[in-house]
């Protein structure tokens, strides 16, 4: 059966005449964390927020729009989404969002989290997220943990490594295809024959909207799936063969390239 389950206050609103944030989150601290989770498919309609926002896809992926934009993230990203800025969000597939919500006062320094973008999220980042949903521990303990998530969220990198979708609903049917098969071998010439438009047409607008070209993109959506992969203990030698590499060792190479570190030394620095 499908099921979903939402802690969401914009959800809870949406489907009801009127939800206090406090009761609906059981807290009247000025922060609190939500969870979503899903196996087939949960979608947030635009809306925005008096508190800043932090969402973590603690599983599956995550469509994130704001300010124009359309990304694609796994659970190495968190996007930061500060207050009164209209976003979108989509959890696909079978998932589990985890949102953090805070009064404006507890962002942290400098100008770049006045503007929506995404930061790299630690194994420690994604942990403190899930230890602040737990309301049966100490207030006191609460404040540490979310000050200590804010330094760390302030000294985070910013990713670029975030896959962005293109608008053009052919491109888009593209798009989703191959991130829902990572290993699709299909040509430029077989996808665009797919969605009925000429190569040349599908190549400029991957280029356009997306910024890459559908190689790169492609590339990109492989490795990012691959972390998923990793996450789940599967070999090496699994995940090269499950996004698409012919061989280990051309994954192993491009895996490098991309993240500047092995799949084995990935595993072991950030998903364990």
């Amino acid at each position: 059966m499908d099921t979903a389950m939402t802690e969401n206050p914009y959800r809870l609103a949406a489907n009801t005449a009127s939800v206090d944030t406090d009761t609906a989150n059981g807290s009247i601290e000025d922060f609190f964390v939500t969870r979503d989770a899903c196996d087939v498919g949960l979608h947030f309609e635009p809306h925005r927020h008096d508190t800043d926002e932090l969402m973590w896809a603690r599983e599956g992926r995550l469509d994130v729009r704001f300010g124009g934009r359309n990304l694609s993230l796994h659970h190495g990203h968190m996007a930061w989404i500060p207050a009164q800025v209209t976003h979108e969000a989509t959890l696909l597939g079978d998932g589990e969002l985890m949102c953090l919500f805070a009064d404006t006062p507890l962002r942290p320094p400098g100008d770049r989290f006045l503007e929506p973008h995404v930061v790299a999220a630690s194994s420690l980042m994604g942990t403190l997220v899930q230890h602040l949903r737990d309301l049966e521990r100490p207030r006191a303990e609460r404040r540490k943990t979310r000050e200590l998530l804010t330094e760390l969220i302030a000294t985070s990198e910013v990713r670029e490594d975030t896959l962005a979708m293109p608008r053009d609903g052919r491109a888009a049917i593209v798009a989703d295809e191959l991130l829902a098969n990572p290993a699709d071998q299909r040509t430029l010439v077989e996808l665009a024959e797919f969605v009925q438009i000429s190569p040349r047409t599908l190549a400029r607008t991957f280029i356009a909207e997306t910024g890459s070209s559908l190689g790169k993109w492609r590339n990109r959506a492989r490795l990012n799936h691959s972390l998923t992969l990793l996450k789940q203990g599967l070999a090496v030698e699994e995940v090269a063969a499950g996004v698409g590499y012919r061989t280990t060792s051309s994954f192993i190479e491009t895996f490098r390239n991309g993240f500047g570190l092995t799949p084995a030394a990935y595993r072991r620095r950030f998903l364990t």
